[in-house]
């Protein structure tokens, strides 16, 4: 055990890692002992290593994320463990929605994947539990459905749902969802959408290069919005529209990203050759969704002129504007500047 407390303690001063060599001169150990209990260790997931050219640099692994895999389908449970498996997640199963409460309860996992329809307690009622919770409100929930309509999505984010996947799902698909939730950065991303706050994005984009382009998605009527449907709904048509995006772009490439900025308003990075189709299969989902955000069985939508009508407390007609999407090009010179730039286009 010497052995192994000497190596743990000089790894954790050393976070960007260190050599075998550089390992044995600074705890005394040789060469071949510490090659010895570093593969062990690795075994153990105590310790890990990358490599640079045809030398290896060990470091302290990172803490094993735990994910729970609530799904009353056993086959299905089976699929996305082979999945996630080379990830190096621990796994927590559940068959129905009870035994789910009570393993978040148990082990207050790093994510749920949670399937809409299951026994006992339904994926909706687990959903709403878990995010009226403190101490479980914060744990990102990605829902399975086996449907493709978008009332099983609102339904979904109404119950604060953070992401969703239809059934049957692409691995590689489920795995950037599953990165994106329990990945470092986790800490620095909005309550609402989950994505990278404004400061991260800020760094995210000044390091990027290649050939990407730069936009800036907001809400226009956004305030009229929220003074007549309040916090709460304005919170799910956020939501619903961050996962609109990510979906529209995570289909293209990897190397496109979005982020959440303090506005409540979205900027994204887009490779050249996907923008033109990214932006317009967001506009368009968007605008299919509208009535979602809106009471129909009281109010009648006028898309031509962008207002909604409604009958006021004291029967007189009102006319609203309708919530909108715009998107603003920016220039990679804005990034710089990119508060004030923003702050000029929506005050614009």
């Amino acid at each position: 055990m010497g052995a192994e407390n000497d190596i743990m303690e000089f790894l954790r001063a050393k976070p960007e890692g260190a050599s075998i060599t550089e390992i044995s001169g600074a705890t005394g150990h040789t060469r071949a002992t510490a090659a010895k209990y570093l593969e062990m260790m690795n075994l153990q997931n105590r310790v890990a290593f990358r490599e640079i050219g045809k030398a290896k640099l060990w470091a302290v692994a990172e803490k094993r994320k735990k994910i729970l895999i609530a799904e009353d389908e056993e086959h299905i449970r089976r699929l996305v463990k082979a999945i996630l498996g080379q990830e190096k997640y621990d796994i927590i199963e559940a068959k129905d929605g009870r035994e789910a409460l009570e393993k978040v309860s148990e082990e207050m996992p790093d994510l749920i994947i949670l399937d809409l329809m299951m026994p006992k307690v339904d994926g909706i009622e687990v959903c709403r539990q878990l995010k009226s919770n403190a101490l479980t409100k914060k744990i990102p929930i990605i829902m399975l459905t086996a449907k493709t309509e978008m009332t099983d999505k609102i339904v979904g984010i109404k119950a604060g749902a953070d992401d969703y996947l239809t059934k049957p799902f692409e691995p590689n698909e489920l795995r950037v969802r599953v990165k994106t939730f329990v990945s470092k950065e986790a800490r620095e991303r909005n309550q609402i959408t989950n994505l990278p706050t404004f400061y991260y994005v800020l760094n995210k984009l000044k390091k990027l290069d290649g050939d990407m382009e730069f936009f800036y998605l907001f809400f226009k009527n956004l305030e009229p919005y929220k003074k007549n449907y309040g916090y709460s709904k304005t919170n799910e048509l956020i939501r619903l529209a961050s996962q609109m995006i990510t979906h529209s772009m995570e289909r293209l490439s990897n190397k496109n990203f979005v982020g959440h900025d303090e506005e409540n308003n979205f900027v994204m990075a887009i490779d050249d050759k996907d923008a033109k189709n990214v932006l317009d299969n967001i506009q368009s989902e968007f605008k299919s969704t509208i009535p979602f955000f809106y009471d129909i069985d009281y109010e009648s939508i006028d898309l031509k002129k962008n207002v909604i009508v409604k009958t006021g407390a004291k029967g007189k007609i009102e006319q609203l504007p309708l919530i909108q999407l715009e998107i603003k090009k920016l220039d990679k010179g804005d990034i710089g500047s990119l508060s004030q730039k923003l702050k000029q286009i929506r005050e614009g």
